[in-house]
C-alpha cells in the first residue's frame, strides 16, 4: 500500500473540510488522519494529511466537486508518492 503526505496550507484545509459533508468519507479522511499543522519561520503554515492512494484519489475527486483551490496540492502529493 502506497503511503502519501498531503499538505494543505490552513485555510485551503479549513475551507475544503467545510465544504464536505460531516458524514463524508472525505471530511473523515479530512479530521482524523491529520498528522501535523506546521508553522515555522522558514517554510508556509501546512497542513499535514496522512494517508493511502485510495483515500488520496477520494479527496481529489472531492476536491474537483467542492473546493478546486485543494486540487494541485493534493496532486502534488500523488505525483511524488512511490509506484507499487
Amino acid at each position: 500500500m502506497t503511503t502519501l503526505l498531503i499538505q494543505l496550507p490552513p485555510e485551503h484545509y479549513d475551507l475544503f473540510a467545510g465544504a464536505c459533508e460531516i458524514t463524508s468519507a472525505e471530511y473523515t479522511i479530512l479530521k482524523n488522519n491529520i498528522v501535523a499543522r506546521h508553522q515555522s519561520r522558514e517554510e508556509p503554515p501546512m497542513v499535514e494529511i496522512l494517508c493511502d492512494m485510495d483515500e488520496a484519489k477520494l479527496l481529489l475527486e472531492a476536491a474537483r466537486r467542492l473546493y478546486p483551490e485543494a486540487v494541485p496540492f493534493i496532486e502534488d502529493a500523488m505525483s511524488v508518492a512511490p509506484e507499487v
